[in-house]
This record gives structure tokens, sequence and C-alpha cells, in this order.
């Protein structure tokens, strides 16, 4: 066990970035696990879609990719009934045909995936791949479920992360959204002579008549009036000297 906390301390050590956690991650879980040749970590975007995150080795895609195209596999039922799969060569033959045959031939024998814990089911599954006929153990499945929440965890994070980053997004872009559609106003208001509201409303109907976004119809005004700017200044230049 004190191999398992190193371990975990070194993780935690460099949760940013997680892409990298999560690839360190299921190293860690190769090197302690007697039985892992290899691991991995798919996560899911619906019920339907599934990806590979994170893995020791691009057998792992491979492996994971054939679950997903069939549909079935230990990955992908670990995932769909948040429990732990635990299959050896015998089982899995059985419970998965075409896809124990297909990841035969890579040599992969026993499989182990274990759920991601989300707040509304699984986020996905760590999935330990052995070429031994009957890999992995009863300690080997706690271990693991151990990795697992460490990779919930960064996983979470990581989603946090990026709802952050979208929203700040979204606040610079209707920030600088604003400042356009103020210019436009502005444009507006010396053009025809209407005050500030009149002139949002003809932005508004022009929006809506149109099927246009605000923001562009008022870059359309504002592109208008520097046009016309550009065209008087070339008129004036091109008058000939001294008239």
């Amino acid at each position: 066990m004190e191999a398992t906390s190193e371990a975990l301390r070194s993780l935690y050590s460099q949760l940013d970035p997680p892409a990298h956690f999560l690839d360190q991650l299921c190293k860690h879980a190769v090197e302690l696990v007697d039985d892992a040749h290899m691991a991995g970590i798919t996560v899911v975007e619906s019920d339907s879609v599934h990806h590979t995150i994170a893995a020791t080795d691009r057998l792992v895609h491979t492996v994971d990719a054939i679950q997903f195209k069939l549909r079935t596999g230990p990955a992908l039922v670990s995932a769909n009934s948040t429990a732990v799969v635990h299959a050896h060569s015998d089982e899995a033959s059985i419970r998965w045909p075409q896809f124990f045959s297909a990841a035969r031939t890579f040599g992969i024998s026993s499989f182990l995936s274990v759920p991601l814990p989300g707040h509304n089911g699984s986020l996905g599954t760590l999935n330990l791949y052995s070429r031994d006929n009957r890999g992995f153990t009863g300690t080997d499945v706690a271990l693991v479920q151990l990795f697992a929440i460490a990779s919930a965890y960064a996983l979470h994070n990581s989603q946090r992360l990026a709802l952050v980053g979208k929203r700040v997004a979204d606040l610079e872009l209707a920030l600088e959204s604003r400042g356009i559609i103020d210019q436009a106003k502005g444009i507006i208001m010396g053009t025809r002579h209407v005050d500030a509201d009149h002139a949002f409303s003809i932005l508004i109907q022009e929006s809506q008549k149109s099927n246009i976004k605000l923001r562009v119809i008022a870059q359309q005004h504002i592109a208008a009036a520097v046009g016309v700017g550009h065209a008087g200044s070339e008129i004036r230049d091109s008058r000939p000297a001294g008239n």
C-alpha cells in the first residue's frame, strides 16, 4: 500500500493539466497491478458516444475502438451499469464473443473495467487489460477503484475549468458585442437623427426581419459608415489642387 500511496501523492502533485494527469494515472495503475499490461480511460459523451482520453499504449485505443464499434465490451458494460466488470478469458469469450475474438488477436485475454463515479451516473471507465488468461484479483479491483476515484476527480476539475473558460469567452464576446452595438447605435442616431432607444429598436427590427444576429447587423452598419467615410475622403483627395 505504500507504493499506492506514493503513486497517488505523485499524481495529485501534477493534477494540471488533466490529460497528463490521466496518462500518468494509467501508467501507475499498470505499474502497481501485477496482471495489468496496459490501461486506459474512456469517457461517456452520450449513450452511443464514447472515446478514449488516456492510455498507456496505442493498442488500448485499438481495443477500445473495437468495443465502440461493436457497442459491447467490458468498458461499455461498466459505464452503462456503473458496476465493476471483471472478466477472465473464459467468461469474456462467452459474454462478448466477437469483441473477445478481436481483442485476443492482439494478445488481450482478461479485462477489468471500473466506473468513474459522477453526479448523474458514470463519467466513463478506467480499463485495465491483461495478456494472462486469468488476470486480475479481488485485491486488484479494490486498488483500481482508488485510481478510478482519482480519475473522476480530475475529470470533474477539467469539466469545471472548461465551463469557466466558456463562460469567460461568452462574457468577452458579450462585452465586445455591446461595444459594436453601441457604435452602430451612434451611427444611426447621427444619420437618422433619432434617440438611443429608437436606434436600438431599428437594429432589433433589422435583425428580426433578416434573421441575422444583432451583432452582425451592427457590424454591417459600422462597415457601411466606414465605407462612406473612405469614399468621401477619396472624392476630396481627387479634387485638383487650388479648387
